[in-house]
C-alpha cells in the first residue's frame, strides 16, 4: 500500500492538488495522510500562546475532518483510505516529521496556497519542502491544474552520476501507473556526451527497459527556461521529473531569472526526487 502525504491549508489550490493525487492513484491501494501545519509564534504570555495553539489545533482538526468527509463523498474509492493530523511546526518541519512517522512514500502539494504569488513558480513553502526533504519525492501541482491521465512524462538529467534503483524506481513507478511514455532529455552545453555520461545514459536505459521511453538531446540555443518549456510544449509533456542533487542543475532552477520565467510558463506537475 502506498503512503501519500498531502499538506493542506484548505485553499482551492490545496484541493486541486488533493484531487489530482486521488485521480493519479485511482487504481492503487493508498492511504492519504492529510496534514495541516499552523505554527504558533512564541509569546511572552505563555498561557495565551498555549490557549491560541489549542484553539487553532481544534479548528484545524474540524476542518480536516470536513475535508476527509468531502473527499470520501465526492471521490469514493474502496482502494483509498485517509488519516488526518495537525502540527504546530512550520511546514518544512511538519512534513519532515510526518514523512518519518508515517513512513511516507510521496508528498503531493499545491504550488500556491491561500496567499500564493503569481510571480513565483512554486510557493515558497513548496520550494522549502523540495529543497530540504531528503526522505521521499515531492510532486508539486500548479494551481488550476485539471487532472488528465499523464501520457507523457519528461525526465531531465545531465547524466553526470550513476543512478541508483531507488531514484529510478520512482520514475518507473510513475510511468507505469498509466503506461505513460518517458521522455528522457538532456540540455547539452558541449558538443557531445563524454564517456562517463554515455555510460550513465546506457545504465539508465537498461534499468528502464520495461518502460516505453525515448532519449532527446537538446542544444542550448536560448535560456534553460526556454529550452525546458519548449521541450514540454513540443512533446506534450504532462509531468516533469528531476532528481535533486546538491549543487546541480536542479538548484539553478530556483534562482532568478529562471524561477520567475518558469512561474509564468510551466503549468504541469513537477516531481522532484532526492538523490
Amino acid at each position: 500500500m502506498k503512503r501519500i502525504l498531502i499538506p493542506t491549508d484548505f485553499s482551492e489550490n490545496a484541493w486541486t492538488a488533493t484531487v489530482y493525487a486521488l485521480n493519479l492513484f485511482a487504481d492503487e491501494e493508498c492511504v492519504f495522510h492529510l496534514l495541516h501545519a499552523a505554527p504558533v509564534k512564541s509569546s511572552r504570555i505563555s498561557s495565551f500562546s498555549n490557549k491560541l495553539a489549542r484553539v487553532m489545533q481544534e479548528n484545524a482538526v474540524k476542518d480536516l475532518k470536513h475535508l476527509q468527509e468531502r473527499l470520501e463523498k465526492t471521490h469514493s474509492n474502496a482502494k483509498h483510505s485517509f488519516s488526518i493530523s495537525t502540527s504546530t511546526y512550520d511546514i518544512e518541519q511538519a512534513v519532515s516529521i510526518a514523512v518519518e512517522n508515517h513512513n511516507i512514500d510521496l508528498v503531493i502539494m499545491g504550488t500556491k496556497g491561500a496567499t500564493g504569488s503569481k510571480e513565483i513558480f512554486v510557493g515558497s513553502n513548496t520550494v522549502e519542502v523540495m529543497s530540504t526533504l531528503s526522505k521521499c519525492p515531492v510532486l508539486a501541482i500548479p494551481s488550476n491544474t485539471a487532472y488528465t491521465t499523464p501520457k507523457n512524462i519528461g525526465f531531465s538529467s545531465g547524466f553526470k552520476r550513476l543512478y541508483n534503483s531507488k531514484e529510478l524506481d520512482e520514475i518507473r513507478n510513475l510511468a507505469s501507473l498509466h503506461n505513460s511514455k518517458l521522455h528522457i532529455f538532456h540540455i547539452q552545453t558541449t558538443n557531445e556526451l563524454n564517456t562517463s555520461q554515455k555510460e550513465n545514459l546506457d545504465s539508465l536505459q537498461m534499468y528502464l527497459n520495461d518502460v516505453q521511453s525515448n532519449y532527446v538531446e537538446l542544444s542550448q540555443n536560448t535560456s534553460i527556461t526556454n529550452e525546458i518549456t519548449n521541450f514540454i510544449n513540443n512533446e506534450n509533456i504532462d509531468v516533469l521529473t528531476m532528481i535533486k542533487y546538491k549543487h546541480n542543475f536542479f538548484e539553478n532552477l530556483f534562482r532568478e531569472p529562471v524561477i520567475a520565467n518558469l512561474g509564468h510558463i510551466l503549468n504541469i506537475p513537477f516531481m522532484v526526487i532526492p538523490a
